[in-house]
């Protein structure tokens, strides 16, 4: 089964560098702002707001599906499907790998170069994380898993591709949401999550598209 990643050949490999180089100037910008205390208001705007549409039902929603985020679902699933997957899909692996680990080594990284508090507006609905806020892992985690299994369907002719990939999608926009109407991370934190899994879906793509890795 062939891969077909036509949005890196021609005008749209030039589209995609546009891409890439727009979240990057984002995601610099996003830095400043935010080493300068420029985001305050917008962050406490949007956390005052998911405070105001409280609810015990969307409490317990929220509180479950942010899970989907986490290492301990998603780290279990990318095993299980790289090791199903690989034999039926060309450069399965790689797409999905170096997409999840590029995102999480990068998150990580930058946590604990920033070193931001967590928000304490109106408190966390459950337990505060213990780790920094800035970016957020469990909606770069998402995002990441995401895109790299979207773009590894890609080529495929998966009868259900575009439903699996709208589905993914919902579940990106739902954990991201659910970490803000939590109350454990700032909108910005979320943004930074998304825009680094994003980047990095886009470096894997040109990485198995020219073969650097064989």
């Amino acid at each position: 089964m062939s891969l077909n990643l036509k949005f890196l050949s021609g005008e749209s490999w030039q589209f995609s560098l546009f891409l890439l180089g727009a979240a990057l100037l984002m995601f610099i910008l996003l830095a400043h702002y935010l080493r300068n205390d420029h985001v305050v208001y917008f962050d406490q705007s949007v956390l005052t707001w998911f405070h105001t549409i409280r609810h015990p039902y969307l409490d317990h929603f929220f509180s479950a599906i942010t899970w989907m985020g986490s290492l301990w679902i998603l780290l279990p699933l990318y095993l299980l499907l790289t090791f199903t997957m690989t034999p039926h899909i060309d450069h399965f692996e790689k797409i999905l790998g170096i997409t999840f680990w590029g995102t999480l080594i990068t998150v990580y990284a930058l946590k604990f170069e920033f070193e931001r508090k967590r928000p304490l507006f109106f408190g966390a609905i459950n337990e505060l994380p213990l780790d920094p806020s800035f970016p957020s892992a469990h909606t770069a985690q998402i995002t990441a898993f995401a895109l790299g299994l979207s773009l590894a369907l890609a080529g495929t002719q998966t009868l259900y591709q575009g439903v699996i990939s709208s589905l993914l999608l919902l579940l990106v926009i739902v954990v991201s949401a659910s970490r803000m109407y939590l109350q454990v991370h700032f909108p910005t934190d979320v943004l930074a999550g998304m825009l680094i899994a994003f980047m990095w879906a886009i470096i894997t793509g040109w990485i198995v598209k020219t073969g650097v890795l064989g």
